[in-house]
Formats: structure tokens, sequence, C-alpha cells
């Protein structure tokens, strides 16, 4: 039964309106939408710092390829190509290609007039042919000479140009890597023989060699080198090759 003296189940018995079982799951309710709501616009604000942070790591990925393609196509700019593909071709091509490298080979070194005609030649080695032109050139009792080669020159090019090979480590000269025209080359000096030696490589295509005896000093043959244009036997176009 009633008791009118007892406050309502539902009533504080201080006199103050109980919470209703109605409202308090409404409450519920609306703390868990206004939590899902929150994470929402958290996961929302966090997406374009996601996708800022795989876009940095996307351009810094793409930097990185763009600059190892450069290492390599700054490597291979100086690597000796090996151009002939089909060495059963007729020697003839060759010796006419010998011919044409001749005709590039200069007229004067500084002070240094043709002391002979130029020498066109031809040869072949396991790696096949390679041919090419010399010239002698003086200057009074001093004698300069110039060869360069082409063909299959990949192997004797880049023994040529080892510092910690053969050429490098001979015992009578003393050797180091200096630049011709930009490019990698290897410098020997002989003080007891007075012989001064640069060898390069020209567009990949052609190994050049400057022999300088007696050099004033040892780095007479490079200033030498130098001096002579390459711009005609890079821009050379020959028969017998394939690139």
């Amino acid at each position: 039964m009633f008791d009118a003296g007892q406050a309502p189940a539902h009533e504080s018995s201080s006199g103050g309106r109980g919470v209703d079982e109605g409202e308090l799951l409404h409450a519920a309710a609306t703390t868990t939408a206004t939590s899902r709501g929150q994470a929402r616009r958290r996961r929302f604000t966090c997406l374009p710092c996601y996708a800022l942070a795989v876009r940095n790591v996307r351009s810094v990925a793409r930097g990185v390829l763009v600059a190892v393609a450069l290492l390599s196509d700054a490597c291979d700019s100086d690597t000796p190509l090996d151009t002939v593909a089909d060495t059963s071709l007729d020697a003839a091509v060759w010796r006419a290609d010998s011919q044409k490298i001749a005709a590039t080979l200069p007229a004067r070194v500084a002070s240094f007039a043709p002391s002979e005609g130029a020498d066109p030649f031809y040869t072949s080695y396991s790696a096949g042919p390679v041919f090419g032109a010399s010239c002698a050139y003086a200057d009074g009792d001093r004698q300069l000479i110039v060869r360069i080669e082409s063909g299959n020159i990949r192997s004797r090019a880049t023994a040529a140009l080892d510092l910690r090979g053969e050429a490098g480590t001979d015992g009578r000269f003393v050797s180091r890597e200096v630049k011709v025209h930009g490019h990698p080359a290897l410098q020997r000096w002989s003080a007891g023989g007075r012989v001064g030696e640069v060898t390069f490589v020209v567009a990949r295509r052609y190994l050049v060699e400057v022999r300088l005896v007696p050099a004033a000093n040892d780095s007479e043959a490079l200033s030498l080198a130098e001096s002579m244009s390459m711009a005609s036997l890079a821009s050379l176009t020959l028969d017998g090759v394939t690139r």
C-alpha cells in the first residue's frame, strides 16, 4: 500500500525529482553519438595529415630515383664502348674508317708540327677489330705522338685508365687520375726518362693516347692534350660500327 508519508520511489528523499529511466537512456545514447562524432571528426581530421605524409614519402622516393638515374647517366657517359657488333664484316670497311679517323688528327699541336704523315691502322684482338690512326709531331728534338683507336676498345680503354691496373702501377711512372675535356683520364710521368703520357676516351668510342718525349715537366703532356680540339672526332660517323 502506498504510504503518503514516504517519498515516491522516483523522487529523491530531499524533495528533488529523481532521474527518469527514459532520460538515462536518452543521455546514454546522446553521449555515445557524441563520442562517435568526435572519433569520426578526429579520423577525418587525421586523413589529410596521413595523405600529406604519403605524398612526402613519395616525393622523397621520387627524388632518390631521379638522383640515381642522373648518377647512372653521368657514369655511363664516360664508359668506353665496344662499337663493332658484326665482326664478320669485310675488313675493308674498318680500314676506310681508319682513314676517316686519320683526317681528324690535328694539323698542329701548339708548337709541334707533323714530322710524319698520319698513319691509319687496322688490327684485331680477342674482343674484335680495333682501328684508328696515329701521327708524330716534332718541336726541335722533342717528339709528340697522338694515337686514336676505335672499334672494340672497351677492355683496352678500361685497362689504360685503371690507376690500380698495370698502366697505373708501372714502377717507371708516377700515375694519377686527371680530367681532359671534362672526361676521366690517366696521366703518367717518368722523371728519369722525361716521358709524359695522357690517356683518355672521347665520346665513349675513341681511345686517345698522347705521349711526349722529352717533356718539360709532369703536366706538359696534359696541357697539350687539353689544347687539342676533339669536336671533329666526337662527331665523326663511321661505317663499320653499330653505335
